[in-house]
């Protein structure tokens, strides 16, 4: 915990003396600068920056109103032994957050780090729900449009829901965002919400991460670790990249899902954890049924399916996503961008979904000239045109094309153009690395 740098105001020399021997004898994390009198405390408030006030009601040259009169932002808590209901509504309306009774005993003086633990507490909380309202509003300008009007129906049930959820869709369709709105929509607020990438990490540590370990179980444990079911006691667990996860341990997130129990490496004994898990995958598990992934732990974690569409199914989404992905790059402020320039957004497939489209909106940010921003002049004319509904089948007796066949071919090609350097063609095809490299093993390519 950081020291809390208090200005404690108070013209009884016998109480300041006996507060700081208090604060000294309890090593309490205060840094604490004493003012007598009201143009001590506003000399000391000029000179420095302070987190708490603890400040008398009554001093020679006035009273702790002139303190809140100031309006310097600054949690305050009023001490009085002249106390009565009517100060205190007053205090409180002017902005002080806690109000202490003197006694004769001095014994209100212990009684300040519990008022001062009361206001950081608050504090907390206020970050946090200045956290949620951030989140909700940015989560309204990304999926507000009217083409993922069904999948914000499904977050609103998910919401107040329990059961686990399965959330579906293409690289950068925003997957992770749509996870964390329906944390933060539960009617439970302040709750942890942690997500891991089951992709991300090496298979040996997998189980470690996820269950935590004891000191001793294996070499290089020298201390014992939550795992984070542990650490999400209580809220949410996001397990992005499901498909990824080692069949051995499916089987033990199986029995954590139906025990809620959870043991840790090297431990013989469970822990119970209340945990809501979302899982996130940008593949087909159905394709991987009894091949990669077991059938019970699909049908036990896809009990609220979401399915979010692409960005190109949904192109009238594209001028407010525009207007809001620039105000956030360009530091809040608007960024124009004409109808025309939209109107070639729009006519873009975007296979990278709206992570693409933040990543062109950022570079022409950074390389635009004059006043008009274009950020299609970044997106080949080919690629618009190519970005085009097209007809594969020129007449009606021509033969179909399997799509799995077209992504094995374009994958082949864009491999082929970029020299085989995987991360290169993962992010020209807008994937992640470890999408592109299951799909290589997938259709057999080198």
């Amino acid at each position: 915990m950081k020291n809390i740098k208090l200005l404690f105001i108070e013209d009884d020399k016998v109480d300041q003396i006996s507060f700081l021997r208090f604060v000294k004898e309890e090593q309490l994390p205060y840094l604490c600068t004493v003012a007598s009198s009201i143009s001590e405390a506003k000399a000391a408030l000029k000179s420095d920056i302070f987190d708490i006030i603890v400040s008398d009601f009554m001093l020679g040259d006035g009273n702790a109103f002139d303190v809140l009169d100031l309006k310097l932002e600054i949690k305050t808590i009023i001490t009085t032994g002249a106390g009565n209901e009517e100060i205190a509504v007053r205090a409180m309306k002017a902005g002080a957050q806690d109000y202490l009774i003197k006694d004769i005993d001095r014994n209100y003086l212990k009684l300040i780090p519990l008022a001062i633990d009361r206001v950081i507490s608050q504090e907390k909380t206020e970050e946090q729900i200045s956290l949620i309202n951030q989140k909700e509003s940015e989560e309204a300008a990304i999926f507000g449009g009217a083409g993922l009007e069904n999948t914000l129906q499904m977050v609103e049930l998910a919401a107040v829901s329990d059961s686990p959820v399965f959330i579906t869709g293409e690289t950068g369709t925003g997957k992770n965002l749509i996870a964390k709105a329906i944390h933060y929509k539960r009617p439970v607020k302040n709750t942890p919400f942690i997500s891991i990438n089951c992709a991300a990490i090496p298979d040996n540590l997998v189980e470690g991460e996820l269950f935590g370990y004891e000191k001793g179980a294996f070499t290089g444990a020298v201390k014992a670790k939550k795992g984070i079911f542990e650490q999400a006691d209580g809220g949410t667990i996001q397990l992005d990249e499901l498909g990824e996860m080692p069949m051995h341990l499916q089987s033990k997130l199986l029995g954590i899902l139906d025990d809620k129990k959870v043991r840790r490496l090297g431990s013989e004994s469970s822990r119970f954890v209340d945990v809501r898990v979302i899982t996130t995958t940008s593949i087909d598990l159905e394709k991987a049924l009894g091949k990669t992934f077991r059938h019970d732990l699909y049908y036990r974690l896809s009990v609220i399916r979401i399915s979010i569409p692409p960005l190109r199914e949904r192109p009238g989404d594209i001028p407010d996503l525009c207007r809001y992905l620039l105000r956030k790059l360009n530091n809040g402020h608007p960024m124009e961008i004409s109808d025309s320039e939209l109107g070639r957004l729009q006519k873009y497939a975007w296979p990278g979904n709206v992570r693409e489209l933040k990543n062109i909106l950022e570079r022409s940010l950074i390389l635009h000239k004059g006043k008009e921003l274009k950020p299609s002049e970044l997106i080949t004319a080919g690629s618009l045109e190519r970005s085009q509904p097209a007809l594969i089948c020129d007449s009606p007796n021509a033969p179909f094309v399997l799509l799995v066949d077209v992504e094995k071919n374009h994958i082949r090609q864009s491999l082929s153009r970029l020299s085989g350097n995987i991360t290169q063609t993962s992010r020209a095809l807008g994937i992640s690395v470890s999408t592109l490299k299951r799909k290589l093993k997938e259709y057999s390519l080198r």
